[in-house]
């Protein structure tokens, strides 16, 4: 597997694509959440009539949806393929006796 230089032009993509899938599932994510909860909240306030705010359990929800969409985004982004590249996690060349003698023993 040939390693490339890292040059501005493939920075640029790949932060690209992090940023506006980043964006964009968290601002559909989050409509979605937002409207679903308070359409919930609206119903049962007036089933029961209590008033209930739901700002919290909006925000704890748009927020665990973000964590995962990030998950999501960085998965995509190391499956595509970008023009002339795609990202990839490789093993590193070093022996297991060089990693050995890295680790750090107390006395």
């Amino acid at each position: 597997m040939q390693e490339l230089e890292l040059t501005d032009g493939r920075i640029v993509r790949v932060w690209w694509l992090l940023t506006w899938r980043s964006f964009a599932g968290a601002f559909v994510g989050g409509f979605v959440i937002s409207f679903v909860i308070h359409f919930g909240i609206g119903f049962f306030n007036k089933v029961s009539g209590a008033t209930l705010d739901g700002g919290f359990i909006v925000w704890l929800f748009n927020a665990l949806w973000m964590f995962f969409w990030q998950f999501i985004v960085v998965r995509m982004m190391l499956r595509k393929h970008y023009k002339g590249f795609r990202l990839a996690i490789v093993a590193d060349d070093v022996p297991e006796a060089a990693e050995a003698s890295h680790t750090v023993t107390s006395l």
